[in-house]
């Protein structure tokens, strides 16, 4: 079991998301704005953080950026429905682990997660 931040702006798929995980036995929770994700993130650890990159108030990538200069250790999946083949690269560059164009389907999160829990060395 992960202990999971979710930060995503649109509630149905953050909840959706955290529905998902719980069922299979992560421990989730979810921050609707960059601010509010940050916060957590600084506050509390977690195993994986999913980050999407268009938040309202502060972007997903400039939280990504501000998590790694603050020391932040968590591995990042940045979530984006934009297309641009730079945005991979922009995402990594500003600390993510992995990327997950939407939309997505919920096995893809999952394998997603493990992937980057692997590469922690978390799982």
């Amino acid at each position: 079991m992960a202990s999971i931040l979710v930060v995503e702006d649109d509630e149905d798929l953050s909840s959706t998301m955290v529905e998902w995980l719980v069922f299979n036995q992560h421990d989730a929770e979810a921050a609707l704005t960059g601010e509010d994700g940050l916060a957590r993130m600084l506050e509390k650890s977690f195993d994986v953080i999913i980050l999407d990159w268009q938040l309202p108030g502060m972007a997903g990538i400039e939280v990504c950026r501000a998590y790694r200069e603050q020391g932040g250790k968590a591995p990042v999946l940045m979530l984006t429905g934009r297309r641009d083949p730079t945005e991979k690269e922009a995402c990594m560059k500003a600390g993510a682990t992995e990327f997950l164009p939407k939309p997505f389907r919920l096995e893809q999160l999952s394998n997603q997660i493990q992937k980057v829990l692997e590469f922690a060395g978390t799982k």
